[in-house]
């Protein structure tokens, strides 16, 4: 929305008497002597406020206000009514109407009562644009292990600052999720995220979308096209997989940083822009630097702040706290409430190596909750790499400390209480027992 107006009436000579007094003072008008020209001209969505008159020749005003108020609602509509209307200008704010003038038409009035709805529907989408972020914002990394919430620590502390953020980790373990969780907590959080899968694009491609080109620039190049860094501009740009991005990308990628500026493919003009960078990757870049696959001086410019995510078998505490998340959010998401898993699902879970990490865990859960028949996942609802229940060689003494860790951990938040510990582990008090014995936790035998 913004200062134009839509002028619905059919006496011409007023509405541009009336067109004429707003074009004076900066106003945008648009004039309609009917329904179908007054939503022609609202299908553009940037009038900001409507005049519409109670009587429209052979239309009723009432009718087209109310059509109106459904199609574009928050959209600030003014009725114009003739003297003595009284009784339809009340139905016509009943009708959702912002306000109605009389005839005849006190200018300074009108022109008041314009600015107020102007500047209402301007807040009301502000506000809207605010309650998408905060609905955004929400999102957080699902953890309770110490080396993920020391990472996340840290990151909040980075945020703050406009250095340049390097994410390290295997694919499925959440870097998007830190990259947002330091653009949420920075001075650029009023702005969305602009995140750019490198992997995702042939090399020319890619350098197209980052730069932007000028018309003629190549063939096919028919008009200007502005870049996503140049798009980005006051906001947080994300490159994920930077460690697929070709030589000639990196150095150009190097170049914006150093000088904070780019150059459009066929231009010859510098442009200077305003990011933050967050890049990841799931490669190991000092080798793709020893295989001359990755810039030196790029990786120096970046590794300023590093944050390494853990892949999830190495996080096996944060399983059960996942799997009840990622249940939740499916129940809330379909229709169809699955509220846990059995105890030899969570022992496979707990077993598994999980290359995904935890997408695949949410994948996994996803999957298995559309084929349960109850409201718990049984082993036979499991996708077949954990039917299999192959185990990873070496795996069983980091398993058994992961375990140890998560009775210890599930002992402390219920006080002791046994009987609530064994429901939280979804296991027996016998088994509870047994495995306190196992592994000589004798402060809670």
């Amino acid at each position: 929305m913004g200062k134009e107006i839509l002028i619905v009436d059919d006496n011409l000579k007023l509405s541009s008497s009336l067109a004429r007094n707003f074009e004076q003072l900066g106003y945008l008008v648009h004039e309609a002597p009917n329904s179908r020209r007054a939503f022609g001209a609202l299908e553009s969505g940037s009038v900001g406020v409507v005049l519409l008159d109670i009587m429209l020749g052979e239309e009723d005003g009432l009718a087209l206000l109310k059509d109106m108020v459904e199609r574009y609602p928050g959209l600030p509509v003014i009725m114009i009514t003739g003297f003595g209307s009284i009784e339809s200008a009340v139905t016509s704010v009943k009708l959702g109407a912002y306000d109605y003038v009389q005839k005849p038409l006190d200018f300074n009035k009108l022109l008041k009562i314009v600015e107020n709805a102007i500047k209402l529907g301007e807040l009301e989408q502000e506000n809207s644009t605010l309650r998408d972020r905060i609905v955004e914002l929400s999102g957080s990394i699902v953890t309770g292990n110490d080396e993920v919430l020391a990472v996340c620590e840290k990151a909040k502390k980075l945020a703050g600052t406009n250095i340049s953020v390097l994410i390290l980790g295997e694919n499925g373990t959440g870097k998007e999720l830190l990259a947002n969780l330091i653009h949420n907590n920075s001075l650029r959080a009023s702005k969305k995220m602009v995140t750019v899968n490198s992997a995702a694009f042939p090399d020319s491609l890619l350098d197209n979308e980052l730069f932007g080109h000028e018309k003629g620039a190549y063939t096919g190049a028919q008009s200007r096209f502005i870049g996503i860094i140049e798009r980005a501009g006051d906001t947080t740009l994300y490159l994920d997989e930077i460690g697929d991005m070709s030589m000639s990308t990196q150095a150009k990628i190097l170049r914006a940083l150093q000088n904070q500026e780019i150059r459009r493919i066929g231009g010859t003009e510098s442009i200077k822009v305003d990011i933050r960078l967050i890049t990841s990757t799931n490669r190991d870049l000092d080798k793709l630097i020893s295989e001359k696959r990755f810039r030196q001086d790029l990786y120096y410019r970046l590794n300023a702040a590093i944050l390494k995510l853990p892949p999830l078998r190495e996080r096996r505490d944060d399983i059960p706290l996942l799997t009840e998340y990622f249940l939740a959010q499916f129940s809330a998401e379909n229709a169809k409430e699955v509220r846990s898993v059995s105890g030899e699902v969570m022992e496979r879970f707990m077993e598994y190596a999980w290359p995904g990490n935890v997408r695949e865990l949410k994948n996994t859960i996803n999957y298995a909750a559309t084929l349960a028949v109850a409201d718990c996942i049984n082993l036979e609802d499991l996708p077949t790499p954990l039917m299999e229940r192959k185990r990873q060689g070496g795996q069983g003494s980091m398993l058994m400390e992961a375990e140890k860790r998560l009775i210890l951990r599930t002992l402390k938040e219920t006080g002791n209480n046994k009987r609530k510990a064994a429901m939280v582990l979804n296991i027996s008090r016998k088994t509870l027992y047994n495995k306190l014995k196992k592994y000589e936790i004798d402060q809670y035998a």
